[in-house]
């Protein structure tokens, strides 16, 4: 298998991208990247209703930058005891290490650039 210096451009269309819907608060994500398993950038794009919450008690990888784009809607963001109101257009990048908690005030659409630590 070519290491991700020597992989040739992929490409992957917007049907093929997987989905997932959480159906207690009708989350959705999408990952929009091409999967590879020696890259370590992908985008996720996410759909949040109106008044959902979702919640996590630990990072799935800690250390995990991300880079948050809200491009429509608006969002309240707690990481690590920090709270951010986040509008359409605005864009937050932290280090994903403790809790986080994102709440979508009126309904809310996002795109998240996750890298994994080195």
């Amino acid at each position: 298998m070519a290491d991700a210096e020597s992989a040739p451009p992929t490409l992957i269309r917007a049907p093929e991208q997987l989905s997932w819907r959480d159906p207690e608060t009708g989350y959705v994500r999408r990952v929009v990247s091409p999967p590879h398993p020696n890259l370590q950038a992908e985008l996720v794009q996410v759909e949040l209703p109106p008044g959902a919450t979702v919640s996590y008690d630990v990072s799935p990888i800690p250390g995990l930058e991300h880079h948050l784009w809200v491009l429509e809607g608006e969002l309240t963001i707690e990481l690590d005891g920090f709270v951010f109101a986040v509008q359409r257009g605005d864009c937050i990048r932290y280090i994903l290490n403790g809790p986080s908690r994102f709440n979508s005030l009126r309904g809310t659409r996002y795109m998240l650039a996750m890298v994994k630590p080195k």
